[in-house]
């Protein structure tokens, strides 16, 4: 899995859901886990609801909740690029437990 640059020790990183699973394209859904980490660990996580309209306001309010990672299904390019720009390291292309996937991403073999 592709690694995103770390900058620093602790990173919020970003991840849109449907259900329990990474949801298959960016903005079609909400609902988002927000995860701190450190290194591999999880410190803590929470699932916040943007209510905003179209996955542009979502990129937006990531960007001003200090959200420094995104791993997710499928996204625009544009909104991909605008997200990197604002330095947010993206991980496209995933699918599956989003658990899972944090625990592959992190590096942690449970």
């Amino acid at each position: 899995m592709e690694q995103m640059v770390m900058k620093g020790s602790k990173r919020k990183i970003a991840v849109p859901l449907f259900g329990d699973r990474v949801s298959p394209h960016f903005g079609s859904s909400s609902r988002f886990l927000v995860v701190m980490t450190e290194k591999e660990n999880i410190l803590d996580q929470m699932v916040l609801d943007l209510n905003e309209n179209g996955p542009l306001q979502q990129a937006r309010q990531l960007v001003s909740l200090g959200v420094g990672g995104v791993l997710c299904g499928g996204i625009q390019m544009r909104y991909k690029e605008w997200l990197i720009r604002k330095g947010v390291d993206v991980v496209d292309n995933q699918r599956g437990n989003v658990q899972n996937i944090l625990k592959e991403f992190l590096g942690r073999n449970e």
